[in-house]
């Protein structure tokens, strides 16, 4: 069980605020200053109004966890909150300032606070947990070293300290106790029961290194050397020169590249996408290669059909999430986005078949399977690519825990926003979700079936409500077969209706809404607090009109309580 408290606040829900987001007046309780010349408090970054909005909350509460964070004797009030990041959103015109809680410097695993301020610096909402820790030092008597033997003698890893990033101290809540530990992150190795059994289909696709290695984070007792917590870690101006090609289903594209030594290459410098071709080395130990794939011409034909496939896709991709969705790229931050084509991975075998794409290392791998006439690259499935790439974004967002619920929801929403893109670029009408295909990746699954069908769970095996709910501790707590419930829920919303049959919000409004939500969750968010986040976020998005509001937020609430998500 743990120690950390949970705390929500939204504008919305608060009969002070009338409707608005508050300033710091009205947090504090006074009457804001009046007349020409009058002098509000004002704050000189989005950090100091989100600290002051923190400590103003945080006081107010009666968990001596919540209360105890601020510290009226230091200027910054709340000291233990360190500063986590701090992103814009161009959907709603909020910034999101994320803070983790520390102790002695320590940082306190899964205690973290969001804020969300408006352009006015006036306060939106919050969602966070914190803790008291108490009743533990601060100084380990075991290594990081020692700790990474227990993790290696309990996994059978052969894995070396210096292939991991340095493992760094935490204190962790479990059965309401507090421990001191060394978390090790990207160990690639399970616990035993963690790992996927046999005939469990998982990621639903072959086997890669991600799965056969799956990079997990460990916490280690600082002092007994028991292993206290473990949990997955899924899945980091210049002119263009337009070149043009054929993908795997033979349809020809325009796209960007560049030139270099009379070669036209398949990396667009100025989005900073880039294919290369692997050759069908093995994906676990060959190195990239120094070039992108190149051509002699700008038009590359049919020659380089899995490139052109994993290019456009990338962009596509790409495109989506920084005009839709206003994201400067899958980290925010203009990562290059680097896709691999013609991968093998030797203990799936031999090659040059390997049935599986992946984001890997900040990275897409691509496999491919014969047709009966030639080798087709995965990367022709626009939908699974989406997929994968969504993974980075929740990386470098909310950083879903990819354990048990967390995970579950972590690879629902890469299942949406997989549906979601293919759909935008692929459907009939992308506006009428009534042409919509639901499928997640068609053909790939047992049988002619696809992976997973949003629409409906049961034809691939999956449950479609909380009263199915998988409790295993294979497949890190049952993540992909758990994530059709939220897809469930999802579906619902994405195909709502009003009274009179038409849509409560368009398609894309819907997916600027998910997104929105996605990156204001907590590490161990679960489908309860996607719920709640979607609420907010919508209460916000439409705080300027009250009846769409109310008719949105029904429709959020019905598609959860179908499948027997209750919010709490």
């Amino acid at each position: 069980m743990s120690q950390l408290e949970r705390f929500r606040y939204h504008f919305t829900d608060d009969p002070q605020a009338r409707g608005t987001p508050p300033g710091p007046e009205s947090v504090r309780g006074v009457s804001a200053p009046e007349g020409e010349g009058a002098e509000r408090r004002s704050f000189n970054s989005a950090e100091s109004a989100a600290r002051f909005y923190l400590a103003e909350k945080l006081a107010q509460q009666e968990a001596p966890a919540l209360r105890g964070a601020v510290r009226e004797d230091r200027p910054e009030r709340v000291p233990d909150l360190t500063l986590s990041t701090e992103r814009h959103q161009a959907g709603t015109g909020t910034t999101l300032v994320r803070f983790e809680q520390t102790r002695q410097e320590i940082p306190v695993f899964g205690a973290e606070v969001l804020v969300e301020i408006d352009e006015n610096q006036r306060l939106v909402a919050m969602d966070g947990k914190l803790g008291e820790v108490t009743g533990v030092g601060s100084v380990p008597e075991l290594s990081g070293t020692e700790a990474l033997e227990r993790v290696k003698t309990a996994t059978g890893s052969t894995v070396s300290a210096e292939e991991l990033p340095p493992p760094t101290l935490a204190y962790v809540s479990r059965n309401d106790h507090w421990h001191l530990a060394w978390h090790l992150r990207e160990v690639p190795a399970q616990l035993s029961e963690n790992r996927r059994e046999e005939g469990q289909r998982g990621h639903g696709l072959g086997a890669s290194p991600r799965e056969a290695f799956p990079l997990t984070g460990y916490l280690v007792d600082a002092y007994s050397g028991e292993i206290l917590k473990s949990y997955g870690m899924a899945p980091t101006i210049i002119v263009p020169t337009r070149l043009e090609g054929e993908d795997e289903i033979s349809a020809r594209h325009r796209f960007q590249g560049s030139r270099r030594d009379g070669s036209f290459l398949l990396h667009d410098q100025q989005r900073q996408i880039a294919t290369y071709d692997l050759d069908f080395a093995d994906i676990d130990t060959a190195r990239l290669p120094t070039s992108a794939i190149g051509s002699p011409q700008a038009d590359f034909g049919a020659g380089h059909r899995a490139g052109v496939s994993a290019h456009v896709n990338a962009e596509r991709v790409e495109k989506y999430y920084r005009d839709q969705l206003y994201r400067n790229g899958i980290d925010d931050a203009d990562m290059d986005l680097v896709s691999v084509v013609n991968c093998t991975y030797r203990p799936h075998g031999p090659g040059p078949e390997w049935f599986n794409a992946v984001w890997y290392k900040r990275r897409m791998w691509y496999g491919q399977v014969s047709d009966g006439a030639r080798l087709v690259s995965l990367a022709r499935h626009l939908d699974v690519i989406a997929h994968e790439m969504t993974h980075g974004v929740i990386e470098t967002s909310s950083n879903l825990i990819y354990q048990d619920q967390s995970g579950a929801l972590n690879e629902s929403l890469a299942d949406t926003m997989g549906v979601i893109i293919a759909n935008w670029y692929q459907a009939p009408d992308r506006d009428d979700v009534n042409t919509w295909n639901w499928e997640l990746g068609a053909g790939l699954g047992g049988n002619g079936l696809p992976l997973r069908d949003m629409s409906d769970p049961t034809r691939t095996g999956d449950p479609d409500h909380m009263r199915d709910y998988l409790h295993t501790t294979g497949d890190n707590g049952g993540v992909h077969t758990n994530s059709n419930i939220h897809n469930k829920a999802m579906f619902h919303l994405l195909t709502s209706v009003d009274a009179a049959g038409r849509p409560v919000l368009k398609a894309d409004e819907w997916s600027l809404l998910i997104y929105l939500s996605l990156v204001r969750l907590l590490m161990e968010s679960d489908f309860s607090d996607m719920h709640r986040a979607l609420r907010d976020v919508t209460s916000t998005y439409l705080s300027g009109n009250a009846a769409l509001r109310t008719a949105a937020q029904t429709a959020i609430d019905q598609a959860y309580q179908k499948v027997g998500i209750t919010m709490a």
